[in-house]
């Protein structure tokens, strides 16, 4: 297995290992593979392999994509889980491949019936795991990280401070919550809305109080780790927009009843 990114330590002892692990134990599956070529293609799928189907490589490489994202390549020695997923999973090849391929039912049953396969099918799939999770470690910077944390409130319960500093952003998991300035309820916060960015952004004091009408779950990030939340999460930006419009669209109708 070949990393396209810089893989953490113990990734190259991990990949020794699996590939002496899959080779005792497909030596003693008594269960004959049929043989897969294959032509270099960008997607496997279309040239014989099969999402059922847990496959050896022979010879060769083939790379793994999820998501349009190139993660891993798999070489000689490898063995390829089927994918539990909806198809986001797809395989490339560059050259020719030539795929060991075994019937993931049959194989299992085989397991099931020998303790000694299924001692050397657990190190796989542990084995795998720990490569995987260095995979990971590889493909996901540090930066991108935030320490966010929950916080529940009762009906009534402050989440929010008129004139205190901002020092989060919240996110309303689930509740509802009202919106209320000097003690004069001006709106409502419902799931999904995010509250308290335009005072953290402006550098101000909160503006207006937030308090639970319902028994509220709520995801609170720090301020310094709001950059980092926005720079991963760019579907942010569009509610926080939709949620500013939808306010100011409200306080316009009080506005307007008001002069009434």
């Amino acid at each position: 297995m070949i990393s396209v990114a810089e893989a953490s330590g113990g990734f190259p002892a991990l990949t020794r290992m699996y590939k002496r692990l899959v080779n005792d134990f497909i030596s003693q599956l008594p269960i004959q593979p049929q043989t897969l070529p294959l032509v270099p293609t960008e997607d496997a799928f279309k040239h014989g392999m099969c999402g059922d189907t847990t496959y050896v490589v022979k010879g060769g490489m083939l790379g793994m994509r999820c998501q349009e994202k190139k993660l891993f390549i798999w070489d000689e020695g490898d063995m390829i889980l089927p994918d539990a997923g909806n198809g986001e999973v797809t395989y490339y090849a560059e050259s020719a491949v030539l795929l060991a391929a075994y019937p993931t039912v049959k194989l299992v049953e085989a397991v099931i019936a020998d303790a000694q396969l299924a001692k050397l099918w657990t190190r796989i799939l542990t084995t795998q795991q720990g490569i995987l999770v260095r995979l990971l470690s590889a493909h996901m910077p540090e930066e991108s990280f935030t320490t966010t944390g929950f916080a529940y409130f009762e009906p009534g319960d402050i989440i929010i401070r008129q004139g205190e500093p901002a020092d989060y952003v919240f996110s309303l998991f689930e509740g509802d919550a009202d919106v209320v300035v000097d003690n004069v309820v001006v709106g409502s916060v419902s799931e999904g809305e995010v509250v308290g960015a335009i005072a953290l952004l402006t550098h101000s004091p909160r503006s207006a109080t937030v308090r639970a009408k319902s028994r509220c779950s709520v995801v609170k990030v720090p301020k310094h780790q709001f950059k980092d939340l926005i720079r991963t999460n760019p579907g942010m930006i569009h509610s926080l927009l939709s949620d500013m419009a939808r306010q100011i669209k409200t306080l316009n109708g009080q506005v307007v009843e008001l002069s009434a």
